[in-house]
């Protein structure tokens, strides 16, 4: 992690492109779904996706438990759908926060050795509890908290979103305003396209921003 915690990288290190996405947004569930499909050639290109969850109450005019619309609910499945992302929404917004609180101290761990996969496992479970399988989250935890190599904490504890404020408040502050998001560098990305649109976006970010770190460093030498 650079300086100011914006994304960077060294030498072979790879290229950390920050993912932020809130478990109850259904775009964000798609965004998970399409980003999926080019883990590949992104790792190809040495470019690490750092999903970055946060609680999108924090953000705009969003309230949990609060019906979807149905014009609202149209435009989702006209999305999912252009994109071959196959989902039925929920009826109202999601109480996202205890899966947001797990992700952010897993994502937290990363930096500390954690092995990625116990991220990813955790976002993948969570999305699919909150979408497909209409499963309890707290049953989740449950099981996902006997494999982890440390405490996760409580569930009313994790529930009260303290470290997904945090989280959430330096987003708003670097300029996200809304899920998901890609910053890219210092500019805010929202909003998900098709994988092809989205490789060919990130791919050119990632090497214009090595020439430039290259060119940088011959500029200093």
């Amino acid at each position: 992690m650079s300086e100011g915690g914006k994304p960077g990288f060294g030498g072979d290190e790879p290229l950390e492109v920050f993912v932020y996405y809130d478990f109850a947004s259904s775009l964000s569930y798609v965004a998970h779904r399409v980003l999926a499909r080019i883990d590949e050639p992104l790792a190809a290109e040495r470019v690490d996706l750092r999903w970055k969850a946060i609680d999108l109450t924090g953000v705009g005019n969003f309230q949990r438990g609060r019906l979807l619309d149905p014009a609202r609910r149209e435009s989702l499945l006209r999305v999912a759908s252009a994109l071959d992302v196959d989902f039925d929404p929920p009826a109202r917004w999601l109480d996202s926060r205890l899966a947001g609180e797990v992700a952010v101290v897993l994502d937290e761990r990363i930096d500390r050795g954690l092995d990625r996969a116990m991220e990813r496992e955790w976002r993948e479970a969570a999305f699919a509890a909150y979408y497909e399988r209409r499963s309890e989250i707290e049953d989740l935890l449950r099981n996902f908290g006997r494999r982890v190599p440390f405490p996760l904490g409580a569930a009313d504890d994790l529930a009260s979103g303290r470290r997904l404020a945090e989280v959430t408040r330096s987003a708003v502050a670097a300029g996200v305003e809304g899920v998901p998001t890609l910053m890219l560098d210092v500019f805010p990305l929202c909003g998900i396209h098709d994988a092809e649109t989205m490789l060919g976006m990130i791919r050119r970010y990632a090497r214009r921003r090595r020439r430039l770190e290259t060119e940088s460093a011959v500029g200093v030498n």
